[in-house]
Formats: structure tokens, C-alpha cells, sequence
């Protein structure tokens, strides 16, 4: 294992103090993701140490679940993705939560595209009710594997393409600008749900480098259910 693995780990002990942060409380971090595949990605992160898949959930973790749910639903009329990889490539649980623009230079291989777009990602409701009837959700590790190196598929058309900038192109030319949603109106969402909870004492406090982030981010109004 590398350290990479384990890079959503320092985001964990001083949130407020890291620059990436968006929002934090007693359960969960919300990061921009360092390398984004889309307009807007984030990551919904467990403060506690968890080096576990959505495959190892169980009705034990249905609170935790349920709290990152109600972080993202008044967000479902946006055009989002909300859910876990089938296989991680970090060892700490983590939620995406991406625009399906996929408008972004860090998406460059098949197996982002197909991460995102193919049966190994697995919306959040679709776990919830799989945990909640089955007390799991089932992961078929190699198969999941195998879909990264699938064909690439526009998952408006389903047209298939040999090669990204091919379908990249196909997206634009054929389909047209997507719709979508801005980083900061996300981020300016989860500002607005820290302002409405009690402040701990290292959000009441925060660092120098965490006001100046918060002053630098672009002024945005919070979404709303027409966008």
C-alpha cells in the first residue's frame, strides 16, 4: 500500500485548519477533490478511521449513511452524482459527490470515465436500500474491475468510442453544452449549512489560512430547485 492511499487521512484531524475543506462536523469532512473529473467534485469523508469499500457496510454504518444523505438532499434536483467507486483507490471511505458534466483535464483515462459512468459507481440510495433489506452491499470485486477497462460509452447515447478526446468531442458536438453546476454554488451550499449548526471550538476559531480561503472563493448563490 502506498502513502497516497491514505491521503484523505490529514484532512481528518485539524478540518478547519485545511484549505481543501468546504464544511466539517462531529461525523464527516467535505473536501474539494485535488484532482477533479468534473465541474464540481467533492468528497464526503467519515472523521473516523475507516479503511473499508461500500462493500463492507453494513447496517451498523445506516446512521452514518444516513447523515452524509441528508448533507446532499436538497441537492438532488442538481445535476449530481452522489455515491462510492466499487473499489476504492483510497483506504478511507469516501463519498463522491460530482457533477455529471464531466467537464474537467483531470479526466483523462477510460477508467475515470468508466469509474463514474458504468455500474462501478454506486449511488448512495441504491446502498442505503441494498443495507436496509440486505444488511449489505454486495460487490463483485472482478467484475467491478473489469468494467474500468470497458469500452468507453456516452451514457447519454450510448454510442461507444475507441479513445477520450473522441468522446469528449462527441459530448460537445452532439449533445451540446451540458448542464451543470458551479463548485462554488456546491461549496457555497455546505457554507450555508455550517452557519445553521452549533460551532465547535476549532470552527469558531479558525486558522489564518482557513479565513483567507473562505475569502478567496468566488461569491455564489446557493442552488436552487430550478437550476
Amino acid at each position: 500500500m502506498s502513502a497516497w492511499q491514505d491521503a484523505l487521512l490529514p484532512y481528518l484531524r485539524r478540518p478547519a485548519e485545511n484549505a481543501d475543506v468546504v464544511y466539517f462536523d462531529e461525523t464527516v469532512v467535505v473536501v474539494a477533490d485535488k484532482y477533479p473529473k468534473a465541474t464540481c467534485h467533492l468528497l464526503v469523508i467519515p472523521r473516523g478511521i475507516m479503511p473499508i469499500g461500500v462493500g463492507d457496510l453494513t447496517r451498523d454504518h445506516l446512521p452514518l449513511l444516513r447523515h452524509m444523505q441528508s448533507l446532499v438532499s436538497s441537492l438532488s434536483s442538481l445535476p449530481l452524482r452522489v455515491g462510492f467507486h466499487s473499489v476504492p483507490s483510497m483506504r478511507q471511505l469516501h463519498l463522491h459527490v460530482i457533477s455529471d458534466d464531466f467537464i474537467s483535464p483531470a479526466l483523462k483515462h477510460k477508467k475515470h470515465w468508466n469509474s463514474f459512468t458504468t455500474a462501478f459507481f454506486k449511488p448512495l440510495d441504491d446502498v442505503l436500500e441494498s443495507i436496509v433489506s440486505h444488511g449489505h452491499m454486495h460487490v463483485d470485486v472482478a467484475g467491478a474491475e473489469a468494467l474500468l477497462t470497458s469500452l468507453l460509452t456516452c451514457y447519454k447515447c450510448r454510442q461507444s468510442f475507441s479513445q477520450m478526446p473522441k468522446l469528449k468531442r462527441h459530448l460537445v458536438d452532439v449533445h451540446g453544452a451540458p448542464t451543470t453546476v458551479s463548485h462554488e454554488a456546491i461549496v457555497a451550499h455546505f457554507h450555508q449549512r455550517a452557519t445553521k449548526r452549533p460551532l465547535d471550538a476549532a470552527a469558531a476559531s479558525p486558522s489564518p489560512k482557513r479565513r483567507a480561503s473562505s475569502s478567496a472563493l468566488p461569491s455564489a448563490s446557493p442552488p436552487s430547485s430550478s437550476s
